[in-house]
């Protein structure tokens, strides 16, 4: 539910509203204050009587949202929303941020000199993926958790940038966020899984949600929407949510076997056309392949990704994971022609026929 207070509404009137919604029904609101005053509802706004609402001083119209995923919705919050990596890395609005670096890490030295690739070829988060969930359990699937987090820490402390890494069991949460990891990733395999989903509805850290295998854009978001609501399975809102939400797609399967995962091109304006969510996309993962990798790059960002995160390793031949997918130093013209192209397309908007970003600052 969205309360829209008239022009020139007091702040009085603004909190009489919010007590009503908080004493009466126990929601939470969320004020955003631009020309006139707006109250989102957080919470099983259904509840409110619509009526007890407009009749108090100052309310204009209040306005309930269909959409299953409010939280996550640009109907909820009109503007894009901007997650700050580590404090210094912007990711979404009028920013590219690059994301890269090995599909997992097998030594030390593999992710070191993986790492220093990374870095000099301008990647602004460096991935340090511990633990791999793989279609085989004979497969590499990582080392020793805390092994791998302590290298992770290496390549953090060897390069200055801040790192993300994929989460797959509840139990290491602790142990992600002691070693200092700054966005914590949730696989395609995990992206529905509604009890982790909930678990880091608790914590402040960035997280990115990656595009389910089979999810469509409505359950997609719904799966955002559960990180950022704070609400449990009974319905009652526990937790301010996590609002540091980034998208990341990666394709569905389909019946074409040459590549990966088929990537719908559509599905980045589209998305950003529903949702305020920062959106980048993984062209290593939905190609499957390193020769295809860049042009996929540069089809994302020209469809107005926020960002990319692609594989890096120092040995592709060599890598115990997704290595036939991931690049070498040709990672640095990849990201220097993606940052032409989108300073090409800034003043492109979204929908077709517009020249100004949606919602953008």
């Amino acid at each position: 539910m969205i309360i829209h207070m008239a022009e020139g509404a007091t702040i009085d009137q603004v909190e009489r509203v919010i007590n009503r919604i908080t004493q009466d029904y126990g929601l939470r609101c969320e004020t955003i204050v631009s020309n006139t005053t707006v109250i989102g509802v957080k919470g099983v706004a259904s509840i409110v009587d619509e009526g007890r609402i407009l009749e108090l001083p100052g309310v204009d119209r209040v306005i309930r949202i269909t959409e299953k995923y409010k939280d996550a919705s640009r109907t909820f919050h009109p503007e894009d929303t901007i997650v700050w990596v580590a404090g210094k890395v912007p990711v979404g609005g009028r920013n590219l941020t690059f994301f890269g670096g090995p599909c997992a890490i097998e030594s030390e030295q593999q992710a070191l000199e993986s790492a220093r690739i990374a870095k000099e070829a301008g990647v602004d988060v460096l991935r340090a993926f511990v633990d791999k969930s793989r279609t085989s359990p004979y497969d590499y699937r990582g080392m020793d958790i805390k092994k791998g987090l302590e290298i992770a820490a290496a390549m953090k402390a060897e390069t200055g940038l801040p790192t993300v890494s994929e989460l797959i069991d509840l139990r290491h949460l602790d142990l992600f966020l002691e070693y200092g990891i700054d966005v914590i990733q949730i696989g395609a395999r995990s992206a529905q899984y509604s009890p982790l989903l909930e678990e880091l509805s608790k914590i402040d850290r960035p997280v990115i949600l990656k595009h389910g295998f089979g999810n469509d854009m409505n359950e997609w978001l719904c799966a955002a929407a559960y990180i950022m609501s704070g609400i449990d399975r009974e319905r009652r809102s526990v937790s301010e949510g996590n609002r540091n939400v980034i998208l990341c797609y990666r394709g569905i399967k389909s019946f074409e076997t040459e590549t990966r995962f088929a990537a719908d091109i559509g599905m980045i304006p589209l998305v950003r056309m529903k949702s305020h969510l920062p959106l980048i996309a993984d062209p290593s993962h939905s190609s499957g392949d390193r020769r295809l990798v860049e042009r996929v790059t540069y089809g994302f960002v020209a469809a107005g990704a926020h960002g990319i995160e692609f594989d890096i390793h120092n040995n592709p031949a060599e890598a115990l994971c997704d290595g036939k997918q991931a690049v070498n130093h040709e990672a640095r013209r990849i990201i220097e022609n993606a940052r032409r192209i989108h300073a090409l397309l800034a003043d492109v908007g979204i929908e077709s026929g517009s020249t100004v970003s949606v919602a953008a600052k």
